[in-house]
């Protein structure tokens, strides 16, 4: 190396990169167990642009989102929070007494992270989304269990305080 010149360094990335729609993915979901999402959560409507980084209960950073016409900011109990589209929000949850607070009431199919490792996709809302050794990945699904065919990750310690797992639905 010449006087003056920079050493270049690459860091490698922490996380395995990994395809949330291969099929090794989609039919491990299609075969997991169905659960129901359980408790409640306080919801508002989100400003259009409102940027939300979802943080997991340890402090680690999950992902990155801003908020579009007719979002909404979900808080689960633990504090996590994270942006919701309005469809998915009013097919995922129902109004309690309490303002601003909802019941939950989707259901969904999740596998444990097969790889081992921490892993990296491209969420659906286009920004990568993380998940250490432990994490789950997940699709929502209906009663029946048909899922949506839009995988996502959830960290283990979450997954446990707020879904059961239910027998699908005939």
């Amino acid at each position: 190396m010449k006087e003056g010149e920079q050493k270049m360094e690459t860091k490698e990335s922490p996380f395995q990169q990994i395809d949330r729609k291969s099929p090794e993915i989609m039919s491990a979901l299609a075969e997991a167990p169905v659960y129901k999402k359980q408790g409640r959560v306080e919801a508002r409507p989100a400003t259009v642009g409102e940027e939300i980084t979802t943080m997991l209960e340890g402090g680690a950073k999950e992902t990155v989102n801003k908020a579009g016409e007719g979002d909404w900011i979900i808080t689960n109990p633990g504090g996590e929070q994270y942006i919701i589209s309005e469809k998915k929000f009013l097919g995922r949850y129902e109004a309690t007494d309490e303002d601003g607070v909802y019941s939950a009431k989707g259901y969904c199919r999740a596998i444990t992270n097969p790889f081992g490792k921490p892993i990296e996709i491209m969420a659906s809302w286009g920004s990568p989304q993380t998940g250490d050794k432990r994490c789950l990945i997940a699709d929502t699904c209906d009663a029946s269990g048909k899922v949506d065919g839009e995988p996502y990750l959830i960290d283990a310690d979450a997954f446990a305080k707020t879904y059961k797992q239910v027998e699908a639905q005939s």
